[in-house]
């Protein structure tokens, strides 16, 4: 455990958990949960609309063991994984069907936390997205 030189909002305390990766298997440490003893102190974080819509989301601890997953298998510290729980805001659910752009999404952030090879992979998409690598290049990297 470390000591963090952020701040938790008012209503709220940071607690250390172990978070894993890849199912579970891979333990990434102890790293900073946002926790909150407030509902006074949550929505004046994130407005009334914010909590509303956490109300019908994912739960504001699951998004936080997220963003701590993430940073963790990205090398970030504590302080960064604590600042961007401090700064998270509440997206409203989206329904939908899949495309493939979303499946991308999803399969490029499975990929970082199985692999903790956040900044590879980022370059790999990034040669993608230029037009740097051809049709055959990408047939070889996927067959």
């Amino acid at each position: 455990m470390s000591d963090l030189s952020i701040n938790a909002p008012a209503g709220s305390h940071f607690e250390f958990e172990e978070v894993k990766t890849a199912r579970g298997t891979q333990s990434l440490g102890d790293v900073p949960i946002l926790v909150w003893d407030s509902l006074d102190g949550m929505v004046g974080q994130y407005g009334e609309d914010g909590v509303l819509t956490m109300a019908d989301g994912t739960s504001v601890r699951v998004s936080f063991q997220n963003i701590a997953r993430r940073f963790k298998a990205a090398g970030k510290s504590d302080d960064e994984i604590a600042t961007a729980q401090v700064n998270f805001k509440p997206g409203k659910r989206q329904g939908g069907a899949s495309t493939p752009a979303s499946r991308a999404a999803r399969a490029a952030k499975k990929a970082v936390e199985q692999t903790g090879q956040g900044e590879a992979i980022e370059k790999l998409l990034a040669k993608i997205a230029a037009g740097d690598l051809s049709d055959a290049d990408l047939e070889a990297l996927t067959s």
